[in-house]
Parts: C-alpha cells; structure tokens; sequence
C-alpha cells in the first residue's frame, strides 16, 4: 500500500512539474511576444515621430525663406520634436536587449523623463506661453540628480558582481 501512495505521490510531482514547466515556457513565449509588440510600437512611433521633424524642418525653412521675424519658435519647435528621438532610441535600444535576454538600465526611464521636460520648456516658450521657469528648472535638476543617483548604484552593483560579491 505505501508503495502505491509513493508511486502515486511521485506521479501527481511529475505531472506538477511538467505543468509548471509548461507554464513558465508559456509565460516566457508570452512575455516575448508583448517585447516584440513593444519593439514594433516604438518603431513606428519613431518613424511618425521622424515625420513630424521632417515637417518642422520644412515649416522653419519655409518661414526663413519667406523672411518671417519670428523664425525662433519654428526653430524651438524643430528642437523639441528632436529630443523626443532621442529617449524613443533609447527605448528601442532597452527592447532589443531586453527581447536578447538582457537587462535594462533604470537610467533609460529617467533620461525619458529630463527629455521630456526639456521639450516641455522649449514648446512652451515657443508658443509664448506663461511658465514657470524655476519649477521647469527644479525638476530637470532633481531628475539629474536621480539620475546621478542611479548611475553610481549600478556601477556599484557592476563591480560588486565582478568582485563576487553579489
């Protein structure tokens, strides 16, 4: 009887094994596919994005050609759409290492973050708006500390995982 109840009890740890090897080769197919889903976003994203520049660039020639006084703010605007290539490379950059098997740095996420507000300053001014400029200022400065911050927690854990440490 007790042979049965082992045999029985190693049965039913295999089939869970098996089901929970099947789970996580779902999950991990299923977490790949949302990396590739993401990858394509950010592609086509980039290429609108890309366009939009092209159109910034056509109007500020457009507005130099046709002597326009203010030719700043189709200028700042050019500039604005600009640094917004620049974090949704980065972030193709993460997706591909990420869909590799590799790891992202949270740097990615905080350089989004100091573009974007950048963009926000340089849009607003073109656009003659009211800002606040201190508050603009304040959080571009406490995003470069964070990511001061993060650069020099990374290179710690870098080193300390090539020391053995962790």
């Amino acid at each position: 009887m007790r042979r049965k109840i082992r045999f029985l009890l190693s049965k039913l740890g295999e089939k869970i094994s098996n089901l929970d090897n099947s789970l996580i080769n779902f999950l991990e197919n299923f977490d790949r596919i949302i990396h590739l889903f993401l990858a394509i976003l950010i592609v086509f994203v980039a290429i609108s994005l890309f366009a939009w520049f092209i159109h910034d660039v056509v109007n500020l020639i457009k507005n130099i050609v046709e002597f326009k006084k203010n030719i700043s703010s189709s200028a700042l605007r050019l500039f604005g759409t600009a640094i917004l290539l620049w974090p949704l490379s980065s972030l193709l950059k993460a997706e591909i290492e990420l869909i590799k098997g590799g790891k992202i740095s949270v740097n990615l996420f905080v350089d989004t973050a100091i573009a974007s507000s950048i963009r926000s300053v340089l849009i607003s001014s073109a656009e003659g708006e009211n800002i606040d400029t201190y508050k603009f200022v304040i959080a571009i400065v406490a995003l470069a500390l964070v990511r001061l911050i993060v650069v020099f927690t990374e290179n710690l854990e870098r080193k300390g995982s090539k020391n053995g440490n962790l």
